[in-house]
């Protein structure tokens, strides 16, 4: 499940890098006993935990001041996840509850929408950077331009769908990026390098349908990996 936010700005700004923060207030109004679940464990596979939810970067007019943004006066967020009665809670929470405080900012919910799944769609932009890891001795992080960037994006999705739908997903998956950008943000004082741009995919829909609502590649729950259909704006999307 997808839900987009039409934030209203009342007061403050907000950090640069921010995901923490969004993270932080997230689990907060998820239910109390599997939003710790969901942050202590996840979902298992093999010896992989997967938190399977990821949301957006914070969208709309703004001026940067210094190391702070100041939104000009709506900024627009998406929250996905696999896990369907936790979002319904967290859509219900923040309709009950409309103030969202994200650093030194406080917004308030003007709108909320059910965004569903492109089932036609193979084109997509992200809306959140895309994270792809090879470890050695240390983390290296991974661009479209290299080698295993596509096999270890495409793995990771694999294991995804084993994780939630119980099942060996045999189909390979491809994913091409026809436009991208590196990018940093820096997540609770740690560097991290992903990618933005335009791609395709080619591959079953079920795999698709996962990375679309837990996010693909590494790092979702900390505001990685989400991506939307292609002629899908937010602020169109949000009316």
């Amino acid at each position: 499940m997808r839900i987009c936010l039409k934030l209203r700005v009342t007061s403050g700004t907000v950090p640069v890098h921010y995901n923490y923060l969004v993270q932080s207030f997230l689990y907060r109004r998820f239910p109390p006993k599997s939003g710790r679940l969901i942050h202590d464990r996840g979902v298992e596979e093999g010896p992989r935990r997967f938190k399977l939810f990821t949301f957006s970067r914070l969208y709309g007019d703004f001026a940067r001041v210094g190391d702070q943004l100041k939104f000009k006066d709506f900024a627009y967020l998406c929250v996905s996840s696999i896990f369907r009665v936790e979002m319904k809670y967290l859509a219900r929470s923040l309709l009950q509850d409309s103030e969202v405080r994200i650093g030194r900012a406080t917004f308030a919910v003007d709108s909320l929408k059910v965004v569903e799944f492109p089932e036609e769609s193979r084109e997509f932009y992200t809306l959140s950077p895309i994270v792809v890891t090879k470890r050695t001795d240390r983390t290296k992080y991974l661009m479209p331009h290299h080698e295993e960037f596509g096999m270890l994006l495409e793995l990771n999705l694999k294991r995804k769908v084993r994780a939630v739908k119980g099942r060996q997903l045999r189909s390979p998956i491809l994913v091409r990026f026809v436009k991208w950008r590196r990018v940093l943000t820096v997540y609770k004082g740690n560097p991290v390098v992903g990618v933005m741009g335009k791609f395709s995919v080619d591959g079953p829909k079920t795999a698709l349908e996962v990375g679309y609502y837990a996010g693909l590649g590494v790092k979702n729950s900390q505001g990685f990996g989400m991506f939307e259909a292609e002629g899908r704006g937010l602020r169109d999307l949000m009316g």
